[in-house]
Protein backbone atom coordinates (compact mmCIF):
# COMPACT_ATOMS: atom_id res chain seq x y z
CA UNK A 1 0.00 0.00 0.00
CA UNK A 2 1.17 3.45 -0.68
CA UNK A 3 1.21 6.17 1.90
CA UNK A 4 -0.98 9.14 0.89
CA UNK A 5 1.61 11.51 2.37
CA UNK A 6 4.44 10.24 0.13
CA UNK A 7 5.13 12.21 -3.05
CA UNK A 8 3.84 10.63 -6.24
CA UNK A 9 6.52 10.32 -8.90
CA UNK A 10 4.28 9.06 -11.71
CA UNK A 11 2.16 12.19 -12.02
CA UNK A 12 1.92 13.97 -15.34
CA UNK A 13 3.36 17.48 -15.48
CA UNK A 14 0.82 20.28 -15.19
CA UNK A 15 -0.69 21.60 -18.42
CA UNK A 16 0.35 25.01 -19.66
CA UNK A 17 -2.13 27.70 -20.69
CA UNK A 18 -2.08 26.83 -24.40
CA UNK A 19 -2.80 23.18 -23.62
CA UNK A 20 -5.71 24.14 -21.38
CA UNK A 21 -7.36 26.20 -24.12
CA UNK A 22 -9.33 24.17 -26.59
CA UNK A 23 -7.92 24.26 -30.10
CA UNK A 24 -9.55 27.14 -31.91
CA UNK A 25 -10.69 26.20 -35.40
CA UNK A 26 -8.73 28.20 -37.99
CA UNK A 27 -10.32 29.90 -40.99
CA UNK A 28 -8.60 27.40 -43.32
CA UNK A 29 -10.62 24.54 -41.77
CA UNK A 30 -13.85 26.55 -42.12
CA UNK A 31 -12.95 27.25 -45.75
CA UNK A 32 -12.27 23.55 -46.37
CA UNK A 33 -15.62 22.75 -44.74
CA UNK A 34 -17.48 25.16 -47.05
CA UNK A 35 -15.63 23.83 -50.10
CA UNK A 36 -16.55 20.24 -49.17
CA UNK A 37 -20.22 21.25 -48.85
CA UNK A 38 -20.09 22.98 -52.25
CA UNK A 39 -18.51 19.84 -53.74
CA UNK A 40 -21.28 17.71 -52.19
CA UNK A 41 -23.92 20.00 -53.70
CA UNK A 42 -22.26 19.83 -57.11
CA UNK A 43 -22.16 16.05 -56.77
CA UNK A 44 -25.89 15.87 -56.09
CA UNK A 45 -26.65 18.00 -59.17
CA UNK A 46 -24.21 15.97 -61.33
CA UNK A 47 -25.72 12.69 -60.11
CA UNK A 48 -29.24 13.85 -60.90
CA UNK A 49 -28.07 14.94 -64.33
CA UNK A 50 -26.29 11.60 -64.66
CA UNK A 51 -29.63 9.88 -64.27
CA UNK A 52 -30.77 11.64 -67.44
CA UNK A 53 -27.55 11.03 -69.38
CA UNK A 54 -26.79 7.47 -68.20
CA UNK A 55 -28.31 5.74 -71.22
CA UNK A 56 -26.49 8.04 -73.65
CA UNK A 57 -23.19 7.37 -71.85
CA UNK A 58 -23.73 3.61 -72.07
CA UNK A 59 -24.71 3.84 -75.73
CA UNK A 60 -21.58 5.87 -76.51
CA UNK A 61 -19.37 3.45 -74.57
CA UNK A 62 -20.83 0.44 -76.41
CA UNK A 63 -20.37 2.22 -79.74
CA UNK A 64 -16.74 3.15 -78.98
CA UNK A 65 -15.79 -0.26 -77.59
CA UNK A 66 -17.49 -2.39 -80.24
CA UNK A 67 -19.52 -4.36 -77.68
CA UNK A 68 -22.87 -5.87 -78.73
CA UNK A 69 -25.78 -3.35 -78.65
CA UNK A 70 -27.76 -5.63 -76.30
CA UNK A 71 -25.49 -4.50 -73.47
CA UNK A 72 -26.72 -0.92 -73.87
CA UNK A 73 -30.34 -2.06 -73.70
CA UNK A 74 -29.80 -3.74 -70.32
CA UNK A 75 -28.26 -0.62 -68.73
CA UNK A 76 -31.39 1.46 -68.31
CA UNK A 77 -31.18 4.09 -65.57
CA UNK A 78 -32.68 3.12 -62.23
CA UNK A 79 -33.78 4.91 -59.12
CA UNK A 80 -31.51 2.72 -57.02
CA UNK A 81 -28.43 4.51 -58.34
CA UNK A 82 -29.88 7.90 -57.42
CA UNK A 83 -30.79 6.73 -53.92
CA UNK A 84 -27.33 5.17 -53.51
CA UNK A 85 -25.58 8.37 -54.61
CA UNK A 86 -27.69 10.47 -52.24
CA UNK A 87 -26.83 8.14 -49.35
CA UNK A 88 -23.14 8.44 -50.24
CA UNK A 89 -23.40 12.25 -50.28
CA UNK A 90 -25.14 12.17 -46.88
CA UNK A 91 -22.31 10.05 -45.45
CA UNK A 92 -19.84 12.44 -47.10
CA UNK A 93 -21.42 15.37 -45.26
CA UNK A 94 -21.24 13.47 -41.95
CA UNK A 95 -17.50 12.95 -42.48
CA UNK A 96 -17.11 16.64 -43.42
CA UNK A 97 -18.82 17.62 -40.16
CA UNK A 98 -16.39 15.41 -38.24
CA UNK A 99 -13.46 17.01 -40.07
CA UNK A 100 -14.72 20.46 -39.04
CA UNK A 101 -14.73 19.29 -35.41
CA UNK A 102 -11.06 18.35 -35.71
CA UNK A 103 -11.18 14.61 -36.39
CA UNK A 104 -7.95 13.79 -38.20
CA UNK A 105 -9.36 10.45 -39.42
CA UNK A 106 -12.04 12.42 -41.27
CA UNK A 107 -9.39 14.61 -42.89
CA UNK A 108 -7.59 11.49 -44.11
CA UNK A 109 -10.79 9.83 -45.38
CA UNK A 110 -11.78 13.01 -47.24
CA UNK A 111 -8.32 13.30 -48.77
CA UNK A 112 -8.28 9.73 -50.08
CA UNK A 113 -11.86 9.74 -51.35
CA UNK A 114 -11.48 13.27 -52.71
CA UNK A 115 -8.38 12.29 -54.68
CA UNK A 116 -10.23 9.28 -56.13
CA UNK A 117 -13.20 11.49 -57.01
CA UNK A 118 -10.93 13.94 -58.84
CA UNK A 119 -9.27 11.08 -60.72
CA UNK A 120 -12.57 9.54 -61.84
CA UNK A 121 -13.98 12.95 -62.78
CA UNK A 122 -11.04 13.61 -65.07
CA UNK A 123 -11.15 10.10 -66.57
CA UNK A 124 -14.88 10.32 -67.38
CA UNK A 125 -14.79 13.62 -69.21
CA UNK A 126 -14.14 12.30 -72.72
CA UNK A 127 -17.25 10.11 -72.75
CA UNK A 128 -19.42 12.88 -71.32
CA UNK A 129 -18.21 15.41 -73.87
CA UNK A 130 -19.22 13.10 -76.71
CA UNK A 131 -22.92 12.79 -75.78
CA UNK A 132 -24.11 16.35 -76.34
CA UNK A 133 -25.14 19.35 -74.30
CA UNK A 134 -26.20 17.50 -71.14
CA UNK A 135 -22.97 15.53 -71.21
CA UNK A 136 -20.94 18.74 -71.53
CA UNK A 137 -22.90 20.22 -68.62
CA UNK A 138 -22.26 17.11 -66.52
CA UNK A 139 -18.54 17.20 -67.44
CA UNK A 140 -18.33 20.86 -66.41
CA UNK A 141 -20.02 20.07 -63.09
CA UNK A 142 -17.53 17.24 -62.58
CA UNK A 143 -14.58 19.51 -63.35
CA UNK A 144 -15.91 22.23 -61.06
CA UNK A 145 -16.35 19.65 -58.31
CA UNK A 146 -12.81 18.38 -58.86
CA UNK A 147 -11.38 21.91 -58.56
CA UNK A 148 -13.38 22.54 -55.38
CA UNK A 149 -12.22 19.22 -53.89
CA UNK A 150 -8.58 20.02 -54.63
CA UNK A 151 -9.07 23.39 -52.92
CA UNK A 152 -10.67 21.74 -49.88
CA UNK A 153 -7.79 19.30 -49.58
CA UNK A 154 -5.25 22.13 -49.80
CA UNK A 155 -7.03 24.08 -47.04
CA UNK A 156 -7.20 20.98 -44.81
CA UNK A 157 -3.42 20.65 -44.96
CA UNK A 158 -2.39 24.28 -44.43
CA UNK A 159 -0.05 24.62 -41.41
CA UNK A 160 -2.72 26.17 -39.18
CA UNK A 161 -5.13 23.37 -40.11
CA UNK A 162 -2.55 20.71 -39.32
CA UNK A 163 -1.95 22.29 -35.88
CA UNK A 164 -5.71 22.25 -35.28
CA UNK A 165 -6.03 18.57 -36.17
CA UNK A 166 -3.00 17.70 -34.05
CA UNK A 167 -4.42 19.55 -31.05
CA UNK A 168 -7.92 18.08 -31.40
Amino acid sequence: MSNPNEPHYNQAPPLNESELRSAERPKAVDTAYLLWLIAAGLSVVANLLGFVTQQAVVDQYVKDSGLPPEIAESAAPGYGSIIFSLVIVALWVVVVLQMRKGANWARIVLTVLGALSVLFSVLGISVLLSIGFLGVLQALLGLAGAVVIVGAIVFMFKPESSRFFKAS
